[in-house]
């Protein structure tokens, strides 16, 4: 243990000798209080959010089998005390991330050297500051698995991220105002949220090597970064929206989140070696399991089974209408008294004709009648062929219409009606098909989501 600043001989020292006397030593009593307040609140968060495992078992059995799930409550309880932290009684207190606990101490070092190489007897202390850790802000977006967002715990704090800010503006005075309400407490609790995953955990352990401290936020239009065009709505003067233009209006130093690398990006920011590499995906929809009730109707469009029913009413009403004219129709003042052709014994017959379904009916007596009646037979019959053909092409269909080879598939390259297909605006993936598929764009462009949880709601 280093001995207090005071107790450092200052004159007399050997050339080259420095000694090292620590400066403000808190007391025994702080540090171990500190200790115990680390614990508690690692307990008191893992209480609220797995209390069946927050406290250990009072008696432990080495020939005891290991409870079920997916961590032991020591490793439990050993990730939160890794994402705790506060100011003690020795000042700021957390766990490094070789699982050693941090308390702030404050050294001077002293020592004496030859006059005849020009030196002095002994040198000034650095001026307050001189070794105080950089304070970068950084800029994130949600994007699952990298990042992920939630509301903060009912204290405000975050025991498994990070806690960031989502201020839903780029303006950087506002941003300014908002960091300083969050350092003092005072944010708006609705613009809180706990940040975390893969993105958050590389950030935080890049600060712990290199040293800085950060400040963290959500980018407010929630986009990546692409040159403004006027659409979807981004500036029409060329300035950059998303991340890239926090970057570079200096709203922000750091960028971290699943950032693509492409040429237009790295003409204008920095980028780091890439740390994940993956290729172009395409998600489909699920295939259904059951057709819904109406899929009868799917084979012919609505206007065609309107005019097959109008043309069915039509023909009963002539049917009746003929028979009723002739002297040899099924009328009161025909040669068949007993028997009259109505109106609904046109329609029954009609109806069983279009389904084919061999029914009691009353047929006409008169040729116009029967001349009608067989030609409404033949247009039923073209009728049901069409349905028939088209209701097995809408199965068929139906099955492997969601069923794509690639980004060069066919079925994307050249589009049908009613198939939609669409990406992240202002992603790579867009930059990507507007500069290579400039046809296949045209289309994508009518069906992009804003980001990729709603390209994804956009499939369910």
């Amino acid at each position: 243990m280093p001995l207090p600043a005071e107790a450092l001989p200052t004159e007399g020292l050997p050339p080259g000798l420095l000694a090292l006397g620590e400066v403000a030593r808190p007391p025994l009593e702080a540090a171990i209080h500190d200790a115990v307040e680390l614990v508690a609140c690692a307990l008191g968060s893992t209480a609220r959010v797995q209390p069946e495992r927050a406290l250990l078992p009072a008696t432990v059995n080495c020939n005891d089998l290991p409870l079920p799930g997916p961590e032991s409550c020591g490793r439990l309880l050993e990730r939160f005390l890794a994402k705790t932290s506060f100011r003690g009684h020795t000042g700021p207190v957390w766990v490094t991330g070789s699982s050693q606990v941090h308390i702030s101490r404050r050294f001077r070092v002293t020592g004496g050297w030859s006059q005849r190489r020009g030196g002095a007897a002994g040198r000034p202390p650095p001026p307050p500051g001189a070794w105080a850790r950089p304070k970068l802000r950084v800029v994130t977006l949600v994007e699952h698995p990298f990042v992920f967002a939630r509301e903060p715990d009912e204290d405000g704090q975050c025991p498994e991220g990070q806690l960031c800010l989502a201020p839903g503006t780029n303006d950087s005075a506002a941003l300014d105002a908002l960091f300083a309400a969050l350092a003092d407490g005072s944010a708006p609790r609705a613009l809180r949220r706990c940040c975390y995953g893969y993105c958050i955990d590389l950030l935080e352990r890049r600060a712990e090597d290199a040293p800085f401290d950060f400040e963290l936020y959500i980018v407010g239009d929630g986009k990546y970064g692409a040159v403004g065009d006027g659409k979807y709505g981004a500036l029409r003067d060329g300035r950059w929206a998303g991340l890239v233009g926090d970057l570079m209006a200096g709203r922000a130093h750091v960028a971290v989140t699943s950032f693509s690398i492409n040429s237009a990006r790295s003409q204008v920011v920095d980028f780091t070696s890439p740390f994940f590499s993956t290729s172009l995906g395409i998600m489909v929809r699920a295939w259904d399991t059951a057709s819904p009730i109406g899929a009868f109707m799917w084979p012919l469009h609505w206007s065609m089974w309107l005019g097959v029913f109008t043309a069915l009413h039509l023909t009963a009403l002539f049917l009746t209408l003929y028979e009723w004219r002739s002297p040899f129709g099924l009328t009161p003042r025909g040669r068949n008294l007993g028997t009259v052709f109505s109106y609904s014994s046109a329609l029954n017959l009609c109806y069983a004709i279009l389904f084919g379904r061999t029914v009691s009916s009353k047929t006409p007596k008169c040729p116009t009648g029967r001349l009608l009646m067989n030609l409404w037979a033949i247009f039923c019959l073209l009728v049901l062929s069409s349905y028939t053909a088209n209701l097995a092409a809408v199965m068929v269909g139906d099955k492997t219409f969601e069923e794509l080879s690639g980004i060069h598939d066919p079925k994307l390259r050249h589009p049908s009606q009613g198939f939609r297909f669409g990406t992240v605006r202002e992603s790579s993936a867009e930059a990507y098909i507007k500069k290579s598929f400039p046809e296949m764009y045209a289309h994508v462009r009518r069906h992009s989501a804003p980001t990729t949880p709603h390209g994804v709601a956009m499939l369910a």
